[in-house]
C-alpha cells in the first residue's frame, strides 16, 4: 500500500532522530550520588512538575520532555552534571531549567524566566535558571528536538482503521488517553530507559485496551504492520502496557466507536 510506505519513511526517520535520545543508565546508583538524590525525590520534583503542567494548561508530554532532557544531562556526565548529583538544590535547579526549556522548544505558550522564577516563590533566582539551562543544552550537543511519545502515537495510529481515524471524537480520545499514560511514564524512573517509539507504542497500546474499539482481526493486523515497520520488540511493548495498566489512578477517556469485523 502506498500510504504504508509514506507511514515506513516516517517512522524510519523519527527513529533515526530517536537515536540521539537513546536509553540512559540509572544515575542514582552512582556511588558519588547523594543519599539525598534518589527515585522518591525524583518523583516529588514531577509531581510538582505536573502541577506547574497543569496549572498553566501545558501538554502532559512537556513534563516527559523535562524529565527526559533531565535524565540525559545527569546521566552525561558533563559540564555540572556531577554537582547536580551530590546537590539536591542543584539537582531540583537542573529539573526545573529542563522543564523551562520544553515549554521554550515544544510549546506554544510563553513562560518566561522571571514567571518561572514567581512560581518557584523566588527560590530559584533567573540568573541561575539561564545559566543551569545553557549547561544542559551544552552537556545534550544541543539535541533536544527527537521525536516525542505522542508524536509516535499520532503516525501508529494511521495504521488503524480508517473508521476510526476519520472520527475526530475518536481519535482525539485516544490521543487524550495516551497524553494521561505519558503522564504516568514520566512519573516513573523505570520508564527513562526506554525510547519514545516504545513509549509511544504501549501508550496507545494501553488506551486501545481500554477503549476496547478494535475488533480480533484488526488488533492482529495492527500489531503485525506495526512489527513490520519498527525496529522494536513487541514483547517489551506488552511488558510496559501491563505495567502502565495496573496504574489505576490514570482516568481514561472511553471513545465510542463500535467494533468492526
Amino acid at each position: 500500500m502506498i500510504i504504508d510506505a509514506v507511514i515506513l519513511g516516517r517512522l524510519e526517520a523519527m527513529q533515526a532522530q530517536e537515536e540521539a535520545t537513546s536509553p540512559r543508565y540509572n544515575y542514582f546508583q552512582r556511588s558519588t550520588t547523594s543519599d539525598d538524590i534518589n527515585e522518591d525525590g525524583r518523583n516529588v520534583l514531577v509531581m510538582w512538575l505536573q502541577e506547574l503542567q497543569t496549572s498553566l494548561q501545558l501538554s502532559p508530554e512537556t513534563v516527559w520532555i523535562a524529565t527526559s532532557y533531565l535524565d540525559r544531562y545527569v546521566s552525561s556526565g558533563k559540564g555540572r552534571s556531577r554537582e547536580a548529583l551530590q546537590d539536591k538544590h542543584k539537582y531540583q535547579m537542573a529539573a526545573i531549567a529542563s522543564f523551562y526549556m520544553a515549554v521554550k522548544i515544544y510549546e506554544s505558550a510563553k513562560l518566561s524566566a522571571s514567571t518561572l522564577t514567581k512560581l518557584c516563590y523566588g527560590y530559584y533566582k533567573k540568573s541561575h535558571i539561564l545559566s543551569a539551562e545553557e549547561d544542559i543544552l551544552s552537556a545534550l550537543d544541543w539535541r533536544v528536538t527527537a521525536p516525542t511519545p505522542l508524536e509516535f502515537v499520532g503516525v501508529f495510529m494511521e495504521l488503524l482503521p480508517e473508521r476510526i481515524t476519520s472520527s475526530c471524537s475518536v481519535s482525539d480520545g485516544l490521543l487524550e488517553s495516551c497524553q494521561k499514560y505519558i503522564g504516568h511514564v514520566a512519573m516513573d524512573f523505570s520508564f527513562a530507559f526506554f525510547k519514545p517509539s516504545v513509549l509511544g507504542a504501549s501508550c496507545l497500546a494501553c488506551s486501545l485496551t481500554e477503549a476496547d474499539i478494535l475488533s480480533s482481526t484488526e488488533k492482529k493486523l495492527f500489531w503485525i504492520q506495526l512489527a513490520r515497520m519498527t525496529d522494536f520488540h513487541l514483547l517489551e511493548v506488552m511488558e510496559i502496557q501491563d505495567k502502565l495498566l495496573l496504574v489505576k489512578e490514570i482516568p481514561t477517556k472511553k471513545p465510542a466507536a463500535s467494533k468492526g469485523t
